[in-house]
């Protein structure tokens, strides 16, 4: 399952990416850390997790640091670093060992914009690439067709289904044009602090910071929009399915989502191993937080399409 990145730092595979490198070619240590000193670095990381206050961490927490005063090699605490990933970050969260490389490929499939007799069907698949070009690319697709398609559409069509995660900007920057402007949702850690993701002219931000820009593009409010999933819906498909909640004219179609709803952080240890773990959850713009379980949609359906342009039709935009 691919995950969404909540962090402030730097753009990663799958939304925004923290990482915490130790090493000489990053100026922090001059030799490597010890085997304890690695493991303190990996603990105190996962005390962010947002599970942290499960009972179960200060045992694991403990056992960790035990192991690593005999351990000869950091990869000597993988097993121990999995099973406290999973404890205090919850099952979003995964530990990625040394060499094992990034599950998510380097390019995604693309975004396409299709209108037919009225009807503008935007398809937006998981973007799992981490390459600055190809977040651009699928967000600049999405954008400049949803702009060429606006004078020909009576309403849209957004399919998210099978959108498994990944990166969320290029996606949110992508349908800037038919989201109202200020908080499309927030990330809330385990002490309430929100971390909002906004629509701005430009695209989606953080902290005011637009993560892929596609310039300046006229809103389109007014039409009525359908919105498609699945239970393959995840993620960073989440996300965007959260953001639409809330919003007038607009109205889901489908199967409950995948549930994994929650915004991970990537730090990456001395090594190479890198711990994702969830620091907080999905809250939308009604103020719902969906506390990792499913997004159901307005109208549960195994036609969802069939039923979207129908319900399309009701509200005047006959295909």
């Amino acid at each position: 399952m691919t995950v969404v990145l909540g962090a402030l730092a730097g753009v990663a595979a799958v939304g925004v990416f923290a990482a915490d490198v130790y090493g000489p070619r990053f100026g922090f240590y001059l030799v490597p850390p010890s085997v304890e000193k690695y493991a303190q670095l990996a603990v105190e990381r996962l005390d962010g997790g947002y599970h942290a206050n499960d009972p179960e961490w200060p045992a694991k927490r403990a056992a960790i640091l035990d192991a690593a005063r005999s351990a000869t090699e950091y990869a000597e605490l993988y097993p121990l670093l999995q099973e406290g990933t999973q404890i205090a970050g919850g099952r979003h969260s995964s530990f990625v060992p040394a060499g094992t490389g990034s599950a998510a490929a380097e390019s995604s499939a693309q975004p396409t914009v299709d209108t037919d007799a009225g009807i503008t069907t935007i398809v937006l698949p998981e973007m799992v690439s981490s390459r600055a070009e190809d977040l651009q690319s699928y967000a600049t697709t999405v954008a400049d067709g949803i702009d060429r398609a606006a004078a020909d559409t009576c309403g849209w069509v957004i399919d998210l289904r099978g959108n498994r995660g990944g990166n969320m900007y290029p996606m949110l920057s992508g349908i800037a044009a038919l989201l109202p402007d200020g908080v499309a949702l927030s990330f809330v850690d385990r002490g309430g602090n929100a971390t909002a993701v906004t629509i701005e002219s430009r695209g989606a931000a953080i902290a005011g910071n637009v993560m892929v820009d596609v310039g300046a593009h006229e809103k389109l409010a007014g039409k009525p929009i359908a919105v498609l999933q699945d239970e393959w819906t995840a993620s960073s498909g989440e996300a965007v399915l959260a953001s639409f909640r809330g919003v007038e004219g607009a109205r889901t179609f489908g199967a409950d989502s995948a549930g994994y709803t929650s915004a991970n952080v990537s730090h990456t240890l001395f090594d190479g191993a890198t711990i994702v773990l969830t620091e907080s959850l999905y809250v939308d713009r009604t103020g719902r937080n969906y506390e990792e379980g499913p997004i159901a949609p307005d109208q549960s359906s195994a036609r969802a399409d069939a039923d979207a342009r129908a319900w399309l039709g009701e509200q005047g935009c006959s295909s």
